[in-house]
């Protein structure tokens, strides 16, 4: 479809295909960190650098993809939704490409800026078109259909990353990630239409989409639920940078052992996403939160407990796990609706703001859980601790308001 073609967005229909096509879209970063996770270990001797700086390839990569959002988002609400989703889609395939050739760490870690930076902008603009074309319980809805479709990645990427690592190296895995980059180009090129009407975009360039933003985060009960699923993603981050230091090097669990468990863990995810999607209109998406944090907290205290007194043992190390990534089922997608609902007509700002918020947060959770490596896990549950904490207190603000 081109610009010119434009239908309103209430008639345009909540198709599985254009649901997955944007699943597609905002499913970037799994596939870039969950499918490179298992790789740590050899990059780090391949480049002779350190596990810090492996896991900083983590960070600048979620700093690019909240520089791209900050762009994306606003842009798409100045200029309309398709052509940002379509540069972003191709940025981000051409950073897949300078990660894949990179002759040192330095110069990996500049090729996960731009590749974040491209995955930023399509996930901002994608998560603008839903909210363009869906509203109240049925946003909610979507969403959590999202986070479950959105749950494949973290299952498949893993296992994905494993396989290609057993027939060939490291670099074989940006490889991929770039044939991924050309899928997210080529399905929102044939499948989403534009759903933004010439009337309803915003004129005045950068001043209006600073602007913008500035108008979101003065919405205060958008910023409270925001930094409910910002806080949460926090400590789940702490899963996703060390899970694979505990239990490869503490626990002696091979690559695809390992992998295996991480794809396990996440349909446990997509399974409750799919719970929470059918409870969604029946349960009121503020207590459906207040369950998934109850559950997180119980599997961040077990945790605790674990890596303090018990030294880390495994089953209970996995099944602490287990509990903390499904309990995000019912955290992501209702504060995400509860906080888009609030400031639909800047849908793009908002989309940005929400996926700033985000990627600084996994940025910024990711050195800092990685940090003991192999020889302990208790940076990595501090991190938890102090990631649900916070996100029970953006809750309590947020029922407040």
């Amino acid at each position: 479809m081109s610009d010119d073609a434009i239908r309103p967005a209430g008639a345009i229909r909540l198709t599985a295909v254009l649901i997955g096509t944007i699943a597609i879209q905002t499913a970037v970063p799994p596939f870039a960190t969950d499918m490179y996770t298992p790789a740590f270990p050899r990059v780090m001797g391949d480049l002779g650098t350190t596990a810090t700086l492996v896991g900083l390839t983590l960070t600048t990569f979620f700093l690019g993809f909240a520089l791209g959002q900050l762009v994306g988002g606003p842009w798409s609400d100045q200029r309309g939704r398709r052509v940002p989703i379509l540069v972003g889609g191709a940025i981000c395939t051409l950073g897949a490409i300078g990660c894949a050739i990179s002759p040192t760490v330095y110069w990996l870690i500049a090729a996960r800026v731009v590749q974040g930076f491209g995955g930023g902008i399509a996930a901002a603009v994608a998560r603008a078109v839903i909210v363009d074309v869906a509203r109240g319980t049925m946003l909610a809805k979507v969403m959590s259909v999202m986070q479950a479709i959105g749950g494949l990645a973290p299952m498949i990427a893993p296992v994905v990353g494993a396989l290609v690592l057993t027939v060939a190296n490291w670099r074989a895995v940006f490889w991929t990630l770039v044939i991924f980059g050309g899928l997210m180009v080529v399905t929102a090129a044939f499948n989403i239409p534009e759903t933004l009407e010439p009337e309803r975009r915003h004129s005045g360039g950068l001043r209006r989409s600073l602007a913008g933003i500035v108008e979101v985060v003065r919405i205060r009960p958008y910023v409270a639920y925001m930094l409910v699923s910002a806080f949460s993603g926090f400590g789940m981050m702490a899963y996703i940078a060390n899970s694979s230091y505990v239990l490869q090097v503490m626990k002696g669990m091979k690559p695809l052992e390992f992998s295996f468990f991480f794809a396990g863990n996440a349909l446990t995810q997509v399974m409750m996403s799919i719970v929470n999607a059918r409870l969604v209109g029946r349960v009121a998406p503020r207590r459906l939160i207040t369950i998934g944090l109850t559950t997180s907290s119980l599997a961040v205290l077990t945790l605790v407990l674990g890596v303090v007194f018990w030294g880390t043992p495994l089953i209970l190390t996995c099944a602490g796990f287990v509990v903390l990534l499904s309990s995000q089922a019912f955290i992501f997608g209702n504060a995400g609706a509860l906080a888009a609902s609030k400031a639909t007509h800047i849908a793009g700002a908002a989309a940005a703001v929400q996926g700033v918020a985000q990627s600084l947060a996994g940025a910024l959770a990711a050195p800092l859980a990685s940090a003991g490596g192999g020889a302990t896990a208790l940076p990595m549950v501090l991190v938890m601790v102090t990631g649900v904490t916070l996100s029970i207190t953006a809750l309590t603000i947020a029922r407040r308001l």
